[in-house]
């Protein structure tokens, strides 16, 4: 026995398919919606770029009205910590030279070489920051 049974669409489908066909109208609103979403696409995509585009805006001060200049800000801060810094940089070289001190009456030889690595890295510490004018900034 052969199957003889066709697949076929329905009736109301094939119609509009054929409606589609013949009438204008409707492929002139299927042409629009890919057209518009075309246009939606690219519209989105330049107000993306533009969002994400970084804008330079500056504030005008007259008048003692709280401006300050960034790169003097900037200098202040880095002059505050460059002290702060360099004055741990000698308590830790003061620490170096106590236990230097105290491995010295222990003879003990590595004790004297930690002490003195301390002691040493303590004072680099200092000096790098007393040295700011080096790296361009000035305190």
């Amino acid at each position: 026995m052969e199957n003889n049974n066709i697949i076929t669409t329905s009736p109301a489908a094939e119609g509009k398919k054929q409606n589609a066909e013949r009438n204008p109208l409707a492929r002139f609103f299927s042409a629009a919606k890919s057209k518009c979403k075309k246009v939606i696409t690219t519209v989105t995509t330049m107000v993306t770029m533009a969002i994400m585009t970084a804008v330079p805006a500056f504030a005008e001060g007259e008048g003692g009205g709280g401006a300050v200049d960034g790169e003097a800000a900037f200098n202040q801060v880095i002059g505050f910590f460059a002290t702060w810094i360099g004055r741990i940089g000698l308590v830790v070289a003061f620490v170096g030279g106590v236990m230097f001190a105290l491995a010295i009456k222990n003879d003990d030889a590595e004790a004297k070489t930690r002490g003195l690595m301390t002691l040493a890295s303590g004072f680099v510490v200092f000096a790098l920051t007393l040295s700011l004018d080096l790296f361009g900034i000035t305190a």
